[in-house]
């Protein structure tokens, strides 16, 4: 029997944070049209039962991509760096064995339960079968890398492809290098520290969405400027400080005033910069490039998609982050080159797929978990070059397509069909997801709802001693090589960290002073200062135009609809 969805909007309240929430009659029509056939009968997805932010952090929560710890593999013994700590309940293999013939995850399959829920039954699959140490393909030297590949002597950084170089950074793309505490950086940017969203830039620091700048220090939204010092809003301009022109000779006077630079004048110019971001700066209400009709923030030469952030050609699609060439999608996170996806989370290359997490090159898959190039699985893990599988139990084709239509009506019935993974599965400690960073919970918290927490310290650094972050030199001139087998302490944290050889060399040769901030710190500092991936209402501050804008009304920033915001800056 074919089931139908009433098209009708609906008010609900969310059954976890209790807050309202209306699903509009496109989010009924984009339910309908993702909606799977199987032995040619559609099964209708019941609309949302929670509010898009408990979705997106049920997502969110079964991602860690920063921490990774030394534990054994469980195949082999040898000792691995993971994303699974050392007392994770999961087996885990390092690369070369999982991504191998040396096991086969048909060995773990079983028969679908219909006196007990899916997820239970799911579950114990998950705690069976194998999960992969760390997500890092086709690279060199790069063994503390996650979620990343084709990359070469990268360290403690996620999500960073084809570069070289790169340290305590994320999502950092496309042939850039030498560049340390960064987050979205694209097109070949090269020597760049502390630097978030930038586009083929050269020797940029603490800056924030420039694009082919140069030699640029604090500066926010500047464009093709060359030699700038805490500009904001500048395009195709050189020699310019705090916006104001300079000749050659009088910018370099300037500026060997400055350098070189200290941690104090550091620290110092970095809350200036902040307080001109927040108080000086224009800002357009959103951030989009060649997209049309799109709501959301940080969007790319996308078209007709809703509530949608920092995703790159997208089209029709709903409620999805983090996503790059992605079509006809509704509520998913890190997806990648797919189309038809509903509730995944880190998919790529992948076709017509529901409720699935860390999935690549499939296609017809649905409540599936690291499962790779197969087609028609439902709630299978860790499956290679499969097909017509359900809890990792091969049938026919025919056997599969009787199957699967049971098992829908069974998860209807006991409330699981369409819905992501409970949050009480997740395969980490929240606090090592990034849910935690967009919605944070304490550790009583996660306790009282039975999620998941990592109590997991990491371990002191071998060293010859561990100094106050007040003792370090102030100018990187006046650090000694010795500085290499200390650790300091973080003066905000009070966490030790190390100095590696390759940053040391980093920080000599763009005369930066070394950190006194542990680089987790220097992340979450980093990250303090995105927008959040939620939209409000408000007025231009030139217009007065209603508006949709990622800055919330009480925020400070001067924000221009986008007719007022090109006509300041160009």
């Amino acid at each position: 029997m074919t089931n139908l969805v009433i098209l009708l909007p609906m008010q609900k309240t969310c059954p976890h944070c209790r807050s309202p929430f209306e699903v509009t009659q496109e989010d009924l029509q984009y339910l309908e049209r993702v909606a799977p056939t199987v032995a040619g009968e559609k099964f209708a997805i019941p609309p949302p039962t929670h509010c898009p932010d408990c979705r997106q952090q049920r997502r969110l929560a079964w991602r860690n991509e920063r921490f990774m710890y030394r534990r054994k593999c469980d195949f082999s013994g040898k000792e691995i760096v993971s994303m699974y700590p050392p007392h994770s309940p999961f087996k885990v293999y390092e690369q070369e064995i999982w991504w191998s013939d040396k096991w086969n995850a048909l060995a773990y399959g079983r028969d679908f339960d219909f006196n007990r829920t899916f997820f239970e039954q799911f579950r114990e699959l998950q705690l069976d079968v194998p999960r992969v140490a760390l997500v890092n393909k086709q690279s060199e030297n790069a063994h503390f890398t996650n979620h990343s590949g084709k990359n070469k002597n990268c360290y403690l950084s996620s999500v960073t492809f084809e570069s070289e170089d790169i340290y305590y950074s994320d999502w950092v793309i496309d042939h850039c290098r030498d560049c340390v505490d960064c987050s979205y950086l694209n097109e070949g940017c090269e020597l760049c520290y502390e630097t978030y969203y930038a586009w083929g830039s050269y020797q940029a620091f603490f800056c924030d969405f420039i694009k082919r700048c140069r030699n640029a220090w604090f500066c926010y939204d500047c464009m093709s400027c060359n030699d700038c010092f805490m500009c904001m809003n500048l395009r195709n301009k050189q020699f310019c400080i705090e916006n104001e022109q300079y000749s050659k000779d009088e910018y370099e006077r300037r500026m060997a005033e400055i350098f070189p630079i200290s941690s104090v004048s550091l620290a110092r110019f970095r809350m200036e910069y902040i307080r001109r971001k927040e108080h000086t700066a224009l800002h357009p209400a959103i951030y989009q490039v060649q997209s049309e009709d799109c709501s959301g923030d940080l969007l790319f030469f996308s078209k007709d998609c809703t509530e949608c952030f920092d995703s790159i050609n997208m089209q029709d699609c709903r409620h999805c982050t983090d996503a790059i060439e992605v079509h006809d999608a509704l509520d998913i996170y890190h997806v990648g080159w797919a189309e038809m996806m509903y509730e995944c989370h880190a998919i790529t290359n992948a076709y017509n797929l529901i409720a699935c997490h860390f999935t690549y090159d499939n296609r017809n898959a649905m409540y599936c978990d690291c499962t790779q190039n197969s087609h028609d699985l439902f709630g299978c893990a860790g499956m290679n070059q499969a097909s017509f599988c359900v809890l990792n139990k091969q049938y026919t084709e025919k056997e599969y397509r009787s199957l699967v239509p049971r098992i829908i009506e069974h998860m209807r019935k006991t409330g699981e069909w369409g819905e992501f993974f409970p949050l009480q599965f997740i395969p980490f400690g929240y606090n090592q997801s990034r849910a935690q960073e967009y919605f944070p919970l304490t550790k009583k918290q996660a306790n009282e709802e039975g999620i998941p927490w990592s109590d997991e310290e990491p371990l002191l650094p071998d060293v010859e001693r561990i100094i106050p972050a007040a003792q370090v030199p102030e100018t990187i001139a006046e650090i000694p090589d010795d500085i290499l087998h200390w650790a300091i302490r973080c003066e905000l944290s009070e966490r030790p960290f190390r100095i590696i050889k390759q940053e040391l060399d980093f920080y000599r040769r763009t005369g930066l002073p070394v950190p006194r901030r542990h680089p987790d710190q220097r992340y979450l500092d980093r990250m303090a200062q995105r927008r959040p991936r939620k939209l409000w209402k408000r007025q231009c501050q030139k217009c007065q135009k209603a508006i949709e804008t990622a800055y919330a009304p009480d925020r400070p920033e001067i924000v221009y609809c986008e007719e007022c915001y090109l006509k300041e800056v160009y």
